[in-house]
């Protein structure tokens, strides 16, 4: 039996206060333009990951027109959701971060100050074996980091470019590196380890001496990367106890596998431990035919991941 492939970053899944107030800002500001399903209001959909709780949310997908990651926001009504961190911090342990590019960082800011609420001053470095990096932190509504790069390598026209990586903050950046290879197929290191960016976070990771450890992992199978990043002085704050899937903040890295059967299958024979088992959406309800499967499997910090399977 052919092992099933997973073809990277599909979406990234947020936890919001108002939907609608997300879906203006990642339309309008984002570049999120085109709609990929409206879920309206829906009861119990994941009943693995609640532990059969009763729960009611709404939620929406949208993606750029240009070939990037998929914004998914999610507003929760029950059970009534709290914030995962009442202060958002980089660093923080789960995905933590949405990497953006742009033509030229200053322009941007300048260009888009009264439409992101940018919460540190441009920076440059030089990462080994990149080059020239130049980045500024804004934030969403929610205030969940948004990190705007741009690079010599880095080509895009005016305004927001391609959302081309998701950031996971983790405390063992090796270990961490060994599970998304081997488990997620992102098998090509396309930034080694590195420390280009320590003492250049202060502003969003609350302490002007932070260090920080961090790699960029590419999909061989698909697009979109991931970037694994482990920070110390301050160490990353871990996942709070009894945090649901739909509080406030980032929840998950979601990527597209080929057989998500055969892979939860696969999952289980290697010891990893499954949230939710292999669970079943009926997609007529987008205007679409077939059956996608989903599971959410936890990576060795407890965040979890889900992988998807669409129909042909």
């Amino acid at each position: 039996m052919e092992k099933p492939k997973v073809t990277g970053v599909q979406h990234v899944g947020i936890g919001v206060r108002d939907i609608d107030k997300s879906r203006a800002f990642y339309r309008d500001v984002m570049e999120c333009t085109i709609p990929m399903a409206d879920f309206g209001v829906t009861h119990n959909a994941m009943p693995d990951f609640f532990r059969t709780s009763p729960h009611v949310f709404n939620g929406w997908m949208y993606m750029q027109e240009r070939e990037s990651i998929v914004v998914e926001c999610i507003q929760r009504f029950e059970p009534s959701p709290r914030p995962i961190h009442k202060e958002i911090r980089y660093g923080d342990i789960g995905v933590n971060k949405m990497t953006v590019e742009v033509a030229d960082v200053e322009k941007f800011c300048e260009a888009y100050k009264d439409k992101v609420n940018f919460i540190s001053p441009p920076k440059s470095t030089d990462i080994p074996g990149w080059g020239d990096y130049s980045f500024v932190y804004g934030t969403d509504p929610d205030g969940n980091l948004i990190e705007f790069v741009s690079s010599s390598k880095i080509e895009t026209g005016d305004g927001v470019g391609m959302i081309r990586s998701l950031g996971i903050g983790v405390t063992d950046l090796d270990r961490s590196m060994e599970f998304y290879r081997k488990y997620a197929d992102f098998d090509t290191v396309a930034i080694e380890p590195h420390e280009a960016f320590s003492g250049l976070v202060g502003e969003v990771s609350g302490s002007q001496d932070t260090q920080v450890r961090s790699c960029l992992l590419a999909n061989g199978n698909g697009f979109h990367m991931l970037e694994l990043y482990e920070v110390s002085k301050p160490r990353g704050r871990s996942i709070p106890f009894q945090v649901l899937w739909g509080d406030y903040g980032y929840l998950e890295c979601c990527c597209v596998c080929t057989d998500v059967l055969t892979l939860a299958r696969n999952y289980l024979d290697a010891g990893l431990e499954l949230i939710s088992h292999p669970t079943p959406i009926d997609l007529a309800e987008e205007g679409l035919q077939g059956t996608a499967w989903f599971i959410y499997v936890r990576d060795p910090d407890g965040i979890p991941v889900e992988v998807v399977e669409f129909p042909e």
